[in-house]
């Protein structure tokens, strides 16, 4: 009886999956270490946000507010030229200090007695020179409804703070408390935006803070790390990325077991 010749050559069906396994598994960790890489050090620059002030360092490129679809404010006035006071619609400016975001379009801003005084046209803030909100008035507190301007008239008795609205003109008392209607002896030279006098440059200044004002670093790199910076597909490519990794950790103990044998035969 005659035993039918052997094939020495013919591989088995784990040598032929791990044959198919390799170029996938080498394709696949190319295209996958420029996420890996992405991943790693975005990661990291998260978890130190804070001690590196990526949660309140904001972002100047235009290009990144545009992708970001943050738009110009729709009103940007300007105060007072030294120091600077500008508003950008609901925000207070001071220089390059943000000091205050108010429920509404900052009509008037003026310094009076060491603070600074705005309005929009239902409130009245009262915030130091370091930008802290001291003080909100409203209705309620008893100020006046339909705010337009204010401003602050010096006078033998001091300086004294005008309020202009569509009920009438009202006069502060010393200590910024009540409202009482009054008759200005002069007429009142009411804040309003000095347009002549502000430059192309500051306006684009102003609105330049006002933007990067909604976006930090931070965002980004969240955005970033997640894959949402480049939209709704972001996360999905990023899931696929995830189940690539997966998919090289499987097939790479599968070829490990294979030339595990083979190694220890040499080494006998």
């Amino acid at each position: 009886m005659t035993n039918k010749p052997r094939h020495p050559h013919r591989k088995s069906l784990p040598q032929k999956l791990a044959k198919r396994f390799r170029p996938w598994h080498r394709r696949v960790g190319i295209i996958s270490a420029f996420f890996v890489i992405l991943v790693s050090l975005t990661g990291m620059l998260i978890n130190h946000s804070h001690y590196l002030a990526l949660d309140s360092m904001r972002v100047q490129q235009k290009w990144l507010l545009d992708h970001y679809a943050i738009k110009a404010p729709e009103k940007t006035s300007v105060f007072s030229l030294s120091p600077l006071l500008a508003s950008t619609d609901n925000l207070l400016w001071q220089d390059d200090t943000q000091l205050l975001e108010a429920a509404n379009t900052i009509l008037s801003a003026v310094e009076y007695q060491g603070l600074i005084v705005a309005i929009d046209n239902n409130n009245l803030y009262l915030i130091s020179q370091q930008g802290e909100l001291l003080e909100k008035q409203d209705s309620s507190t008893g100020l006046p409804s339909a705010l337009m301007s204010l401003t602050v008239q010096v006078n033998d008795n001091g300086s004294e703070l005008w309020l202009n609205s569509e009920n009438g003109i009202y006069l502060a008392d010393s200590e910024l408390i009540e409202w009482r209607t009054a008759v200005p002896n002069i007429k009142p030279k009411w804040q309003t935006p000095i347009k002549h006098k502000a430059n192309p440059a500051i306006i684009d200044k102003i609105t330049q803070q006002a933007r990067s004002s909604h976006l930090t670093w931070e965002r980004v790199l969240l955005d970033l790390h997640s894959g949402r910076i480049i939209g709704l597909s972001g996360p999905w490519l990023m899931d696929i990325v995830a189940l690539s990794l997966i998919m090289m950790a499987i097939s790479g103990l599968y070829l490990w077991q294979q030339t595990k044998p083979k190694k220890r035969k040499s080494n006998a």
